[in-house]
């Protein structure tokens, strides 16, 4: 990866640089993430920027649930339309998310007492670690590695690779081996296993940043800021 600057990912794509191209002239447009590297704080579904135009009901998603679902399809829309896997693991994803929040009610419940019900504990679901379907990491060379889904913990950067697809071309296996050497965690996730045990299959690869996510959020915050929703009909809370 390119050393002393920002992490530039380009998502959702298989032309990487027609993607910088589009957010070169608008950043709202492009499905690009820039990350500084020197900052400790994980890329979260909070953290923006999102795409969210084409999104229906995107005005009146006032409801964490509904919200989530949103976010949820969103992020299918991003995947490979024919890549089964791809959107098999966004959905165990989701429902680790899920099943995490629910084994940890009681912590976090407690943990918003004091805030008037202004807050419920589905909420901190918006401090997990936010997909990247389709990354594409950056070279040092200025060319780009195509991987199923990338994720920022604020430690580095780690990699999804979704086995069992199609067999690995020499050229691929080349690619991971380069990830690995730029410092790059890669997590083999079989394809079979996914669709059978989802998110309790997950649960078991992912390391310790996917679990207890709402650490180092203070509180739960939306990623549907008021900027996100200005040109939507109707109004959501915050």
């Amino acid at each position: 990866m390119p050393q002393d600057q920002p992490l530039i990912i380009p998502f959702g794509t298989a032309d990487p640089a027609k993607a910088m191209e589009v957010a070169a002239r608008d950043a709202r447009l492009g499905n690009i993430v820039t990350i500084n590297t020197d900052d400790q704080e994980p890329l979260r579904l909070h953290h923006g920027p999102y795409d969210f135009r084409a999104t229906p009901r995107l005005g009146t998603a006032s409801d964490t649930e509904t919200r989530l679902t949103l976010l949820h399809d969103h992020l299918h829309a991003l995947c490979d339309l024919w890549q089964k896997a791809q959107h098999g693991f966004i959905d165990a994803y989701f429902g680790l998310i899920n099943a995490t929040l629910e084994c940890e009610q009681t912590t976090l419940t407690a943990a918003l007492a004091n805030y008037g019900g202004l807050y419920h504990y589905r909420d901190w679901a918006f401090s997990a670690l936010r997909p990247l379907p389709r990354a594409q990491i950056p070279l040092e060379n200025g060319s780009f590695v195509a991987i199923d889904f990338a994720f920022w913990t604020g430690g580095g950067l780690v990699a999804i690779n979704l086995k069992g697809v199609q067999t690995l071309t020499k050229a691929v296996r080349n690619q991971l081996t380069t990830l690995k050497q730029n410092g790059i965690a890669i997590i083999d996730v079989e394809s079979a296993r996914l669709a059978n045990g989802g998110a309790s299959y997950l649960e078991t690869l992912l390391p310790a940043p996917f679990h207890h996510f709402w650490k180092g959020d203070v509180l739960p915050q939306s990623p549907f800021k008021p900027t996100i929703v200005d040109s939507a009909e109707g109004g959501v809370r915050f």
